[in-house]
């Protein structure tokens, strides 16, 4: 860790003393994404020390009348809409083609019913990583290689000049908190969407993960144009964008994750986002739009 990036991270910790929600944070984060790989364990500490302020007691964090639209929220988000379960609609059809040309990756859902939300929430700022544990696949722990699929929807957010950006892509883009909340309500939509996640004990290179969508691109939609862009997300050691065509929703989102702290240290991650609605436009001929709206209600631009 050079000085420079040390200074950074000093300045991170005193705009946090502001509030997580205060300009003075929002630019530090900014500034602390462009300077390198996303400072998780300060991070982590920061929204530790929140959380902690505010919590009342040992007991449940989310009040009972709650955890219901929280649940709905959870299920828009990992559950396929009607259109993606459609096998007539673009979006279902390419779906299923893409499916089957994955075959080596294994089909799982997340059952939101059984998510325990206080859990959850009492260990998101202890435990990110066996908070969210419920969106690994069973076994995926324990085994030392294995790939799977899962049908979801994902939030991207469409800017007013009609570029389809994600949240940390509009983050980079938007200069102060105001225009990044404002575009958030505004522009928040979400894509239908396949999840892919594999391990491996082997190292993992982000050209592989471009080979495997490119080689995806040409038995699918051949002779669409096809176009990466190598990119700096939170969750990523290496991350790409992939763009199908002259669409302005990117095709695919991913790359070779930061390593979850439950696995092994020799244990390597991908994850990969295929946004259908590039897909199912190429393949069909039509103009397929993303639908209004997110999974969450904070960002929904109807949910005053």
């Amino acid at each position: 860790m050079n000085a420079q990036r040390e200074r950074i991270l000093q300045q991170l910790r005193e705009a946090a003393e502001e509030g997580l929600d205060s300009e003075a944070f929002y630019q530090m984060m900014r500034k602390a994404t462009r300077s390198g790989p996303v400072p998780r364990d300060l991070l982590r500490d920061i929204m530790k020390r929140h959380l902690a302020a505010r919590r009342t007691g040992a007991g449940p964090v989310i009040p009972p009348e709650k955890k219901d639209g929280i649940r709905q929220a959870l299920a828009r988000y990992h559950e396929p809409s009607e259109r993606a379960r459609d096998p007539s609609h673009p979006v279902g059809a390419v779906a299923n083609v893409i499916r089957e040309s994955l075959r080596a990756f294994k089909p799982w859902q997340v059952d939101v019913s059984k998510i325990d939300l206080d859990a959850v929430a009492r260990r998101f700022y202890d435990d990110r990583a066996q908070a969210l544990s419920y969106l690994l696949p069973p076994g995926f722990v324990e085994e030392s290689s294995g790939s799977y699929i899962t049908a979801q929807r994902s939030l991207l957010v469409q800017d007013q000049d009609g570029t389809v950006l994600t949240v940390s892509e509009l983050m980079e883009k938007k200069a102060t908190q105001e225009a990044f909340a404002k575009q958030m309500q505004e522009g928040s939509r979400l894509s239908e969407a396949l999840g892919l996640v594999w391990k491996q004990p082997e190292p993992l290179e982000l050209r592989a993960i471009e080979e495997l969508l490119r080689g995806l691109a040409e038995k699918i939609v051949p002779g669409t144009a096809v176009r990466f862009v190598p990119r700096t997300e939170p969750r990523f050691r290496m991350a790409l964008r992939m763009q199908l065509g002259n669409s302005p929703i990117p095709a695919a989102t991913g790359g070779v994750l930061n390593r979850p702290s439950m696995l092994p240290e020799v244990t390597y991650v991908a994850g990969v986002t295929i946004h259908l609605e590039p897909w199912a436009s190429a393949r069909s001929g039509q103009v397929i739009g993303l639908a209004e709206g997110s999974p969450f209600p904070h960002f929904d631009a109807n949910n005053q």
